[in-house]
């Protein structure tokens, strides 16, 4: 397993662990010895300087164990959160490089919940975990030896007790052990249902649906509280079975050993040694058995976060080509279909585009527009056919070389929380007067300029600060600082109205003849002076050609025109 792999590289800190647990079980295990013999001998026989001795040696003991104790500690400690930390890193790494089709598969919400609560379940178990797998065995062994060396005749006691404790334990485990990946993917659904939820309050409201989905959500959320509750129920009940069963035999030890006193064949200092022994082999096979209780909970979250690592992701950068210059793409015969899809979304496409051509793609709703931005992307890779740029194949490219190429606008228009220089520009230095330019070329100029704090005002979360329009005008802005050769714009301008649209195009025309622009949309008026339009229907091109061509020659264009005529006018 990947996640297994991640431990190289702390295995010195479990060293630590191993020989620092030693050393506080020795010392542990030799108090109540010393103890018993201050009883036995000291007190027994009123020997004042054999009692400070040993009170000395006790003291001398219980320091060195404080130390490894603290040891101990901190190892586990910088190994659990370390541990952590890769694999988090890991998770990350791997989740980018997936492309839209293992996110889909997947869904947003798992992957937020492996890569929080399932990592946090692993660290936990092991900050805590870790250190009692390697001492309780060591303590329960050495409590058991030195407990028969002080009083054997009473060990039957502490078999008949460890049974009585593992029968109560095994029971629990039992009813508790089916359960735990149960809540894992109850916790995926109670984390999908709010991101709904929050991505579409205004929706919500809007619709006074509030009752509805505070129904929906209420039921998730109780089915949670209900197995958790169950959980917690049967797992409290450890603490109070094992106090009963140490209680129950220290009184019995007491019981039994009354008679081996009044024979003299047991000193009560052996007797009060003994009885700590037990008890400090109970609670040892007790660590030993919470942690057994914890296993399916962690390698519930091994196997999730396994299954992200060992994702094999279906679009791997193995192009060794750099592309550093755009001179031509070309679709020739591309088809593709989606995972599970019985029909294919785009059909027989085929188109060239020059470079420093301004093209238009339009359709209606479902039509391949935004499918054949992802294909040129590499989000997705085609089906059937191929995609040539500059005559090569696309997959023979690196993608990161490839991506530069292109500046992109997505259809959902995507800003961070941060001032509004952070997303135009994230890490990169660019004077103010190119950010002038460009956001004077978006026309979202004036909107900062208005603004008290320019370049630093600040964008809240899902830019619920920002009107669509500005949203969009930023995002277009944030494109054109890329520098990219070929401008993608998937439906960037439908929150803006036509006079700022033609304003954008303009600016595009005059300050970017150069490059090649790719303009989707549902709007004609948008894509009226692109040198050629493409027309698609049902995944087909239904037509090419420029506006006053497909105005006479294309149904499905003149349909648009209709349906906007005062818009196109």
């Amino acid at each position: 397993m990947k996640i297994i792999k991640l431990m190289n590289g702390l295995k010195k800190f479990i060293v630590i662990m191993l020989l620092f647990s030693i050393v506080q079980v020795f010392c542990e295990l030799y108090l109540p010895d010393i103890m018993s013999d201050i009883v036995d001998i000291g007190i027994k026989n009123d020997d004042t300087t054999y009692i400070v001795y040993k009170a000395i040696l006790m003291l001398g003991v219980s320091i060195i164990c404080l130390g490894s104790n603290v040891l101990v500690v901190f190892s586990t400690s910088k190994f659990s959160n370390q541990y952590g930390y890769k694999i988090r890193h890991a998770l990350y790494s791997k989740i980018n490089t997936f492309s839209k089709k293992e996110i889909d598969s997947f869904g947003a919400s798992t992957l937020i919940t492996r890569s929080t609560n399932n990592v946090s379940n692993i660290t936990s178990t092991f900050s805590f975990g870790l250190r009692l797998i390697l001492f309780a065995p060591i303590m329960g062994l050495g409590a058991a030896i030195m407990g028969y060396k002080a009083a054997p005749n009473l060990a039957h006691i502490v078999v008949i007790a460890v049974l009585v404790l593992m029968f109560f334990l095994i029971l629990i485990f039992s009813l508790v052990f089916s359960k735990f990946e149960l809540i894992q993917k109850l916790l995926d659904k109670l984390n999908a249902s709010t991101r709904e939820i929050l991505s579409g309050l205004r929706v919500i409201k809007a619709f006074n649906k509030q009752d509805y989905f505070n129904k929906r959500f209420a039921k998730v959320n109780k089915d949670n509280m209900e197995l958790n509750i169950f959980l917690n129920k049967i797992l409290y009940l450890i603490q109070p079975v094992m106090i009963l069963t140490i209680n129950i035999a220290t009184i019995v030890i007491v019981w039994v050993s009354t008679k081996y006193l009044e024979l003299g064949t047991l000193e009560i200092g052996s007797m009060m040694a003994f009885i700590q022994y037990m008890a400090t082999v109970l609670i040892s096979f007790l660590m030993l058995l919470v942690i057994i209780l914890n296993i399916p909970r962690v390698l519930v979250s091994f196997r999730r976060i396994n299954e992200v690592l060992d994702a094999e992701v279906s679009i791997e950068n193995t192009g060794s080509i750099k592309l550093t210059k755009l001179e031509s793409i070309e679709f020739k015969n591309v088809y593709f279909k989606y995972d599970g899809a019985e029909d294919y979304m785009l059909k027989n496409i085929n188109f060239r585009i020059e470079h420093g051509q301004n093209i238009g793609i339009i359709g209606s709703s479902g039509s391949g527009k935004t499918t054949i931005i992802n294909l040129l992307l590499r989000h997705l890779d085609v089906t059937e056919g191929e995609i040539l740029i500059n005559g090569i194949n696309i997959q023979e490219y690196d993608i990161t070389s490839l991506r530069n190429i292109f500046a992109y606008t997505p259809q959902k228009t995507l800003l961070f929380k941060g001032s509004v220089r952070e997303n135009l520009i994230f890490d990169s230095k660019v004077s103010n007067n190119v950010l002038d330019t460009v956001l004077r070329e978006a026309d979202v100029k004036e909107f900062i300029d208005k603004t008290k704090e320019g370049y630093e005002y600040k964008v809240e979360q899902s830019a619920t600060n920002l009107s669509g329009g500005q949203k969009q005008r930023i995002s277009i802005a944030r494109a054109l600082l890329s520098g990219g050769e070929c401008l993608l714009f998937d439906d960037s301008f439908s929150a803006v109205d036509y006079i700022t649209d033609k304003k954008i195009r303009d600016y595009l025309k005059k300050d970017y003849a150069d490059k090649m622009i790719l303009l989707v949309t549902q709007r004609v008026g948008t894509i009226r002076e692109s040198d050629k339009i493409i027309v698609l229907e049902e995944g087909k091109i239904e037509s090419i050609g420029n506006y006053e061509y497909l105005e006479k020659n294309s149904p499905v264009f003149k349909e648009f025109i209709k349906s906007q005529q005062r818009e196109v006018l």
